[in-house]
């Protein structure tokens, strides 16, 4: 009894969120913005690694907003992901100083189609730093020089960070928010980015991936992650795991992207990874989605009742407090990603759109459906816990 009480006490919950809270505001603290660093010496070589396929929408945006970087030493490297659409025709019109463009190879056996492309880009990169980054993105001209200068600044192995991202769609809006969601509120940077914490107090944002080329290569890059669905968040516990420095930082003003294009192209591109976060265990995944719907529908049902009756008890007061943590825990995430004010409005609607997709990818990958692009992605070992 006292173990069935513990997911129905509205104390406990209340425990529970006020403690995301803390770390809510602990992250909007500890998640830098990074400033544009004038640093004595030689600036590092960067190689900007782009894979592209089937990008003819976004990928001449985001190969102008890389060519007009104010950093003195850096390439872009464009990977043409045998696309099937005009991808190759607008690389070739750009010719600018500083892009090469290279054709990819078939996809290899047990390898996802981006971490193949990754790997090539990564054998034809000639920078001392590495950023991988995708087709869809946009960067404010400062970018490289404020994240390579806080690279150097910090001594970062890795260095990842939260863009800003663009969601014109209603669909968009009760989903996307939920990644940066859960880093505010579940992530405690400052734990995370010390020396000693475990490699599962990790983030990262294929967005945005900076490494220095040899910590990359230490790690074993994108082959040591082939067949991994989140291949961001596989790099970074590797990088934990071999007890190099990981940093995250607060990249909303320099760079942006819009993910997906509305709700059926935003649950089928998170529905490939959603699972994989977990490391492919059922056990973890279910119970996190189940407490997910838990501390977003359990306070407010309490407070409800319990107020439409004029019971405004210690039951009452819990819950309606742990409601009002959660709503300060969406306005921290909204204001701190740059997102727009009204997705605090309907929390709940995108805590349960998040849980449904999780169990669609889940399902998913048992059964080796996943996919994206048009390609079917390697199937895993699935493990109960």
């Amino acid at each position: 009894m006292r173990f069935a009480n513990f997911f129905i006490d509205s104390y406990r919950l209340l425990i529970f969120v006020g403690v995301q809270f803390l770390i809510a505001v602990s992250n909007w603290f500890l998640l830098r913005r990074p400033k544009k660093v004038n640093w004595a010496g030689r600036r590092p070589k960067v190689s900007v690694l782009v894979p592209a396929r089937n990008e003819e929408k976004t990928i001449a945006l985001c190969v102008n907003s890389l060519i007009a970087q104010d950093y003195p030493d850096f390439e872009v490297v464009v990977l043409n992901d045998r696309s099937e659409d005009r991808t190759r025709e607008i690389l070739a019109d750009r010719c600018f100083q500083g892009l090469r463009v290279i054709e990819g190879k078939e996809v290899l056996e047990g390898w996802t189609g981006k971490n193949w492309a990754c790997y090539q880009l990564a054998q034809n990169a000639a920078g001392e730093i590495l950023l991988f980054t995708d087709a869809d993105t946009v960067f404010q001209r400062e970018t490289l020089s404020s994240a390579v200068g806080m690279m150097q600044e910090s001594g970062a192995d890795m260095l990842t960070g939260i863009v800003r991202n663009v969601l014109p769609s209603f669909g968009e809006q009760i989903t996307v928010p939920f990644l940066f969601w859960s880093i505010m509120s579940i992530l405690p940077v400052g734990v995370a980015q010390s020396g000693r914490s475990s490699k599962a107090f990790v983030a990262a944002n294929g967005k945005f991936l900076l490494f220095r080329k040899t910590a990359y290569e230490l790690i074993g890059g994108h082959q040591a992650v082939k067949a991994e669905a989140a291949e961001d968040l596989a790099l970074g516990r590797l990088i934990k795991g071999a007890r190099m420095r990981w940093l995250l930082i607060d990249c909303t003003g320099l760079v942006s992207t819009r993910m997906y294009h509305g709700l059926l192209s935003a649950w089928q591109g998170f529905s490939k990874n959603f699972f994989a976060i977990f490391d492919y265990r059922v056990v973890p995944a279910l119970f996190v989605w189940f407490w997910m719907l838990l501390i977003t529908y359990h306070p407010l049902i309490v407070a409800g009742v319990l107020g439409l009756k004029g019971d405004f008890s210690c039951q009452f007061q819990a819950a309606a407090g742990t409601v009002i943590l959660t709503v300060l825990i969406w306005v921290l995430t909204v204001l701190k990603g740059r997102l727009p004010k009204r997705i605090v409005l309907f929390y709940p609607l995108t805590m349960t759109v998040a849980v449904v997709i999780g169990l669609s990818s889940l399902v998913l990958t048992v059964f080796g459906r996943t996919g994206w692009k048009g390609r079917r992605l390697p199937r895993h070992r699935i493990r109960i816990f």
